[in-house]
């Protein structure tokens, strides 16, 4: 049975930081951890021919295993990948076997960032990037005699650094190079993850107060044109101080007929944060979404819905035209939007009072909205305890109040009128440009119906807030993450190379250009060149006469002018003592070995050691 050796250590440490990464995953994941040792332990034995083609075979027969009782896809991967990792590193031998090992680390890598959005994940990366460059450093940069550095030709700090940056650059580009795919939307822990938004689909009127919560709740990707609504939840029933949402849902599939491809259409990227419901948000005018999900609910108001809650951020595109559609409503919709029912006759007298001198519906809902700007305030901690206390006694309140007061005054007025909730920001970010929306821009605001189409209609009063510059710049660096290494998918592959594609497009005029200025300035490249040359030149002359006279040192005497060091060291009778090293010197002067030059160096101080 063999020792352990630093090899071990480095795989140890690797295929741990592999397990930690699928672990952001599934927690349960984590208890994998023992598995590495025991590959380890495993290795140290010697075994047969046969022996070594049944750890070949156990990874494939650990993957039927785990399809038979239906594990999940995710989990199954993971098996498969550390059982191979495991089986590999058991019967490895030669230096691109232990590359698999590390291939195989880049996968489950990979595979994580497909289920997690954790900034953890950030952490563990730095993990796996030491370990990976131990690992390849331990297995690749050796001699073929041995697997690790005892008493042989040990690298100069030089080398050590040029082979972590070829390591770094290998690990990142396979990273960034593998094919990916997806599992869809992973619904994910709700024990170990916590939903961070204050979004609810529950709108009630009365006094209870809100707090501002600077949390981030998603972040949206689409050109810039203040402010934002994204659209969640549209609500036509409002009985006893609460509206009441579309309980009767029907399964669709996102792209079921929605044409995304047409030109009218924009997009908007949202990376939405886990939240406590199931509610599918949306840039406002939406026309669709696509995403990693295979269906998902709607309602009777076109409201969407995953099939589940989910607790960990996803990613998915929401489609938008720039102005709202025409839509036609029948007379049991229009009955359903000029619902009056529970709203007392003073308040119905008080709208039409209001609109009494507009003729036409806008000029109504212009009217209805400097009403209530102006004779209502705008707080957090609202004095209204219900509905008509806000509108007839002119009470506080915030967007809830203000909303649902002017969908009554609306449909009181026969103007059809519905509420919307969601979120409204402006909040921009300059750096990596998208959107950033926050749990204080949680807003409700309606939505009237003129001229066949429903039109926006915000009657609450603004407010502004402010964000720390700091904060700020933290946001950042979190979405530069998540876009460029969490959420780095398929379709996130195929943008960077058409990106690639289109600046080598004028590659050709680009390199005419380079040459036309080299052209111009030939003779101060070509005396440049040649003050280079001789730099380095001087430099290799200077490491080679350091050797050199070093070897002169030990020889001891004076060396005649055109005598070698091979004829200097026969003369003072130090050939036999010093053949090795002025063979070694020979060989890295003439050869261009260079890479003998620590070993000289080595030798030089074993022979004055002796001295």
């Amino acid at each position: 049975m063999r020792r352990l050796n630093s090899v071990d250590v480095a795989f140890v440490m690797f295929s741990i930081t592999s397990i930690l990464f699928v672990s952001l995953v599934e927690n349960y994941l984590l208890l994998l951890s023992v598995l590495p040792m025991l590959f380890v332990m495993l290795s140290k034995f010697e075994y047969s021919r046969s022996g070594k083609k049944l750890f070949e075979f156990i990874p494939l027969f650990v993957f039927l295993i785990t399809l038979t009782v239906h594990l999940d896809l995710f989990l199954v991967l993971t098996i498969l990948l550390l059982t191979s990792m495991g089986a590999k590193y058991i019967i490895s031998t030669t230096p691109s076997d232990y590359f698999e090992i590390f291939l195989i680390g880049i996968m489950l890598s990979i595979l994580s960032s497909i289920g997690t959005i954790s900034f953890a994940f950030g952490i563990i990366g730095v993990v796996f990037l030491i370990s990976s460059f131990l690992f390849l450093f331990l297995t690749q940069f050796r001699s073929k005699e041995s697997l690790i550095f005892i008493n042989k030709n040990l690298p100069d700090t030089l080398e050590i650094a040029e082979f972590f940056a070829i390591s770094l650059a290998l690990t990142v580009a396979l990273f960034y190079l593998m094919p990916r795919f997806s599992f869809g939307v992973i619904q994910g822990n709700p024990i170990t993850n916590k939903s961070i938004s204050n979004f609810s689909t529950d709108v009630s009127i009365d006094s209870r107060p809100l707090e501002l919560d600077y949390t981030i709740v998603m972040r949206i990707e689409k050109e810039r044109g203040e402010p934002v609504y994204i659209s969640g939840l549209r609500y036509a029933t409002f009985l006893h101080d609460r509206w009441y949402k579309d309980e009767e849902t029907t399964y669709v599939y996102p792209d079921v007929g929605e044409n995304f491809l047409e030109t009218s259409l924009k997009r908007a990227t949202i990376f939405l944060e886990p939240n406590n419901t199931n509610v599918i948000f949306r840039v406002e005018s939406g026309k669709g979404i696509h995403g990693k999900f295979s269906y998902i609910l709607k309602d009777n108001l076109s409201n969407l819905y995953f099939n589940m809650p989910f607790f960990k951020t996803i990613k998915y595109d929401s489609y938008y035209l720039n102005e709202p559609e025409k839509v036609t409503l029948n007379e049991k919709e229009k009955a359903m939007y000029l619902d009056l029912r529970g709203i007392s006759s003073q308040v119905i007298d008080l709208s039409r009072s209001i609109t009494e001198g507009s003729p036409k519906e806008e000029q109504k809902v212009v009217a209805l909205v400097n009403y209530l700007k102006r004779n209502n305030q705008y707080s957090l901690t609202p004095t209204a305890k219900n509905i008509e206390d806000f509108i007839m006694n002119h009470k506080s309140g915030y967007c809830e109040h203000f909303a649902t007061a002017f969908v009554i005054l609306s449909r009181a007025s026969n103007i059809p009128a519905r509420l919307v909730s969601g979120f409204v920001t402006s909040e921009w970010n300059d750096t990596l440009h998208y959107y950033i929306v926050r749990a204080k821009d949680a807003h409700t605001w309606a939505e009237v119906y003129i001229n066949g189409t429903w039109v926006r209609v915000d009657p609450t009063p603004q407010i502004k807030t402010t964000v720390s510059n700091f904060s700020i710049f933290l946001e950042t660096i979190r979405m530069f993450w998540y876009k460029g290494v969490i959420t780095y998918n398929a379709e996130s592959q195929i943008e960077t190379f058409s990106s690639i594609s289109t600046a080598l497009k004028d590659f050709g005029n680009r390199v005419f250009e380079i040459l036309h200025l080299i052209q111009n300035h030939l003779f101060l490249l070509l005396g440049g060149s040649l003050l280079l040359s001789a730099y380095f030149l001087l430099r290799r002359r200077e490491k080679n006469d350091y050797l050199a006279l070093k070897i002169i040192e030990l020889i001891g005497g004076e060396r005649h002018q055109s005598e070698t060091l091979l004829e200097f060291a026969k003369r003072r009778n130090k050939y036999e003592e010093l053949k090795e090293l002025i063979t070694l010197y020979y060989n890295y002067r003439f050869a261009k070995r260079l890479e003998l030059g620590n070993e000289i160096l080595r030798l030089i101080r074993v022979f004055k050691g002796q001295k």
